[in-house]
Parts: structure tokens; C-alpha cells; sequence
């Protein structure tokens, strides 16, 4: 049994790729979706749907948002946010088509916006991640107002100087848990500096999960967590069988101790 995820430039490579994409219903109001490594996650509250992370800037990714969306039965609700943890290509990533569709208010941090826009083009990749503006900047501990449900922020700079992580609720068969998004999964990379940082920043966010009785744990890359096994049997899951996805409070924080670990 392995105790950190399998991290290698065959891993980064696969979050390129677009050929391939998943997604299932793993809570009441909450959805994932996925291709080889890289997830988003759209979230159902009483003022419409909240896509969180945008995977890669391609289109093929807003229409499988789309597809799980009409999947759930929830193409009758408008998108109306987009949050973004942090200002990489593949989870800024297909923003553009959002606002341009759905006219969704953005949300990043000032720091990852300029890190964003500044990022040189690179050939042979699409640049519409940097073509749409950010309405609101992110900060510590900002309360985002989505109706009936409020999403906490958290700064955990490492990953990159202003990346973000989330706590909000989610509902399975009506009751009620807290979910856990950390933001960065690894220190900058080649930064030795950023490993300090990174671990200051799990520690924090550990600390904000617990305060918050968060017993569920989510995160944008799949590798951390079986995510592909964890989707395919949740899109299988019998009324009868639990959801895998909630691991309990002390989960929550072994869990998030991988993020520390990888910076150590």
C-alpha cells in the first residue's frame, strides 16, 4: 500500500489530455468532474449552480460540465458563480465559455489573477483561460453569499502565492456535512522556498477543517485520491451502500496530512 500518491511527468501530461472525461452525482447537491487528472466540481444551491474550478481551457471540458449538469437533472438552474482555487491553466481553464454563456460572476485571488495573465503563451495551448475578467478578488477568510449555503475561504499559499481552499456544506439524503477542498496539491515546483510555505498552509487549513467539523474531503487532482476508482463507484452506488466520500473528521485531516507530506 502506497502512502503518497504517484506524482510524475507522465502525470502532468495526462492533465492535458482531453479525450477522456467522467463525472457522477456524490451528494445531493453536489457533483464531480473529471478527466485523467484533473477534477471540478459544480455545487447546487438555492441561488443556482456554483461551478468550482474550471479543469483545462478547452470547450470539450464546459460541454462535459454541462453534460453532468443535465445528467443530474439540474439544466433547469442558471450557473451563476465560478470559483477558482488558484491561477494554473487547468483549473482557471474553461472560465471564458462559462461567462461568455452564462454570464457567471468570477472569483480568484489578486495575487493568482496577475500569475495568471502573466504566464507566457505557450504554443500549441489555448490562451482563452486568460479571456475573461475576475469580478471579485479572493481573501482569507471571505464569506461567499450563494443563497442558502455560504462557502469560507482560506489563503494557502505554497502551491502558488495566492492559491485558495474551501469549506462548505453538502447534503447527503438531507443531512448535513462539511466539505474540505484544499487548493494546491504540491509546493511550487523546483521552489524550495515554497515547501515551508506549503506546510504552514495545510496546517492552517487543517485547522479551519476541524473548527468546522469537516468530514468530507475533496480535491482537484485525482491522483490524491483514487478519484476515478471513488467516481466510478459512486456512479454505481446503491441507496443501501455508504458514500465514499465521507471519511469523518480524522479522515479529513489524515487525508490533508498527504499535502504536508509531499512538501516535507
Amino acid at each position: 500500500m502506497r502512502e503518497l500518491p504517484e506524482l510524475t511527468m507522465e502525470t502532468i501530461k495526462r492533465m492535458e489530455d482531453m479525450t477522456w472525461f467522467t463525472h457522477a452525482q456524490i451528494f445531493d447537491d453536489l457533483l464531480i468532474v473529471a478527466q485523467k487528472e484533473t477534477a471540478c466540481y459544480v455545487w447546487k444551491t438555492s441561488e443556482g449552480l456554483i461551478v468550482i474550478d474550471g479543469i483545462w481551457p478547452d470547450e470539450r471540458v464546459f460541454t462535459e460540465i454541462e453534460a453532468a449538469i443535465q445528467d443530474a437533472g439540474w439544466d433547469h438552474l442558471p450557473i451563476t458563480k465560478f470559483l477558482i482555487t488558484h491561477g494554473h491553466i487547468d483549473h482557471v481553464g474553461c472560465g471564458k465559455y462559462l461567462v461568455e454563456n452564462y454570464g457567471v460572476k468570477t472569483f480568484l485571488s489578486k495575487k493568482d489573477n496577475a500569475l495568471r495573465l502573466e504566464t507566457p503563451s505557450e504554443e500549441g495551448r489555448s490562451d482563452s483561460w486568460k479571456e475573461f475578467g475576475i469580478d471579485c478578488f479572493l481573501a482569507d477568510g471571505d464569506q461567499i453569499d450563494c443563497g442558502d449555503k455560504i462557502v469560507t475561504v482560506i489563503e494557502t499559499p505554497g502551491h502558488t502565492d495566492g492559491c485558495m481552499s474551501f469549506l462548505f456544506p453538502v447534503y447527503e439524503n438531507g443531512e448535513k456535512h462539511v466539505a474540505a477542498l484544499f487548493g494546491g496539491a504540491t509546493p511550487a515546483w523546483g521552489d524550495a522556498l515554497a515547501k515551508p510555505i506549503q506546510r504552514d498552509s495545510v496546517d492552517k487549513f487543517t485547522k479551519a477543517s476541524r473548527a468546522a467539523h469537516a468530514d468530507v474531503a475533496l480535491t482537484n487532482h485525482t491522483a490524491f485520491d483514487n478519484g476515478q476508482q471513488r467516481i466510478v463507484y459512486s456512479r454505481e452506488r446503491l441507496a443501501y451502500m455508504p458514500n465514499i466520500y465521507v471519511i469523518g473528521e480524522e479522515g479529513v485531516a489524515k487525508f490533508l496530512d498527504v499535502f504536508r507530506k509531499i512538501a516535507e
